[in-house]
């Protein structure tokens, strides 16, 4: 009996030590996140631009010294391929130090993607694609957006092409991808809830550069404005076609063409373009600016386009989401930290909905004067000192 007693006594002596020799948690020395954009291609501006701010916050996280680990990152170049995003989506939920992802500039791609994600349970935060059902119910809580939907970027666009401006003549012209049939719906709805019918609707393949039998209906439908409901890869084309042709239009779309791109068909063919961005104006609050000066002084390549601080606040929500949870970051625990969550950045405040849509939709409007993209309230053409095409 003694020598049992003996026995037991040793053994729990033993599993004493043990415990205090190991922790109860060992807190991970690497987290990493996904992050997803068309580095390359036709869309690699907008891609390469987003990729520079989502890892400009992260560099200046680690630099921070607020984080017990290492945050990394897997960057996929998805070209704009969804064949091609979802390989990538893959690559990244292999990797069991993933918490989270976020992407991505096109719809089509998003949409290729989130199912991996969600499938494997791994929380993804959509930082530029529009199309409205990208977020839904089914999707909730694992996938959420920061960015607006094609819906929210149409309704004050066609508020001011309509209400304001007075264009009623209007000729549609867009992809047949998601991103241009998702803002033919949209735009048509605009239409139709003033009692307007478009003049004319054409819908033509990505990648379409010859648009001249389009230009030639555009001309002899007596329409006032052109909307386009692509992006700038195809929409430049477009624009610089109807140019040549002397058509005396507006030419208008959403942030698929608010970009520096627009701009290589030369200043006197891309003059008077207009288009809505989401988001405040950046120089209207000391986070923005302060972001345009960090953008800007680390020599990018690539400037900053509609789209760029929306992946910058990706950055940032996602950051203070792992702030929450202390050294013990999961995706389970990532996944409410984001969809319940209240984040600050050089947006404003960004809450989610119950379908995981942000509840922070701005948006500002710009036009190209002189060769160059400038807010539409700061331009000639708000004061009345130059006219956009379509109107005497």
């Amino acid at each position: 009996m003694k020598k049992y007693s003996f026995i037991v006594s040793a053994l729990m002596i033993v599993v004493v030590l043990l415990s205090a020799a190991v922790p109860a948690f060992a807190a991970p020395d690497v987290v990493t996140l996904g992050f997803l954009a068309p580095i390359t291609g036709a869309c690699s501006a907008e891609g390469s631009a987003a990729r520079n701010a989502f890892m400009m916050a992260i560099d200046e996280a680690n630099a921070s010294g607020e984080y017990p680990y290492t945050i990394n990152v897997i960057v996929i170049d998805d070209q704009s391929d969804p064949t091609v995003g979802a390989a990538g989506a893959q690559k990244i939920v292999s990797d069991p130090t993933v918490v989270a992802a976020t992407g991505h500039w096109n719809s089509g791609v998003a949409a290729a993607t989130s199912p991996v994600f969600m499938e494997n349970e791994i929380p993804f935060l959509i930082w530029g694609a529009i199309r409205e059902d990208l977020t839904s119910e089914k999707t909730y809580p694992w996938v959420t957006r920061s960015a607006p939907t094609d819906v929210q970027e149409n309704k004050p666009l066609a508020k001011t092409v309509i209400d304001d401006l007075g264009y009623t003549k209007i000729f549609m012209v867009s992809t047949t991808d998601s991103y241009g049939s998702g803002n033919t719906v949209a735009f048509k709805k605009e239409l139709a809830s003033r009692g307007l019918e478009p003049v004319g609707v054409e819908e033509v393949q990505s990648e379409t550069v010859d648009f001249n039998a389009i230009v030639t209906k555009i001309v002899s439908s007596g329409a006032e404005a052109v909307y386009w409901g692509g992006v700038n890869t195809e929409g430049v084309y477009l624009k610089e076609q109807l140019y040549n042709a002397k058509a005396d239009v507006l030419f208008f779309g959403i942030s698929g063409i608010k970009t520096d791109d627009f701009l290589i068909i030369g200043k006197e063919a891309a003059e008077g373009t207009f288009a809505v961005q989401p988001g405040v104006r950046l120089d209207s609050s000391e986070a923005g600016r302060k972001f345009i000066e960090d953008y800007e002084s680390r020599g990018f390549d690539v400037a900053i386009n509609a789209y760029t601080p929306y992946a910058y606040e990706a950055a940032t929500i996602l950051l203070q989401a792992l702030k929450t949870l202390g050294d013990d970051p999961t995706p389970e625990k990532m996944v409410d930290a984001i969809a319940k969550g209240t984040f600050h950045g050089v947006m404003g405040e960004t809450t989610f909905d119950e379908i995981g849509q942000t509840t922070l939709v701005a948006v500002n409007l710009n036009v190209i004067q002189d060769g160059q993209w400038v807010y539409y309230e700061d331009s000639e053409y708000a004061s009345g000192v130059r006219k956009f095409g379509g109107k005497e």
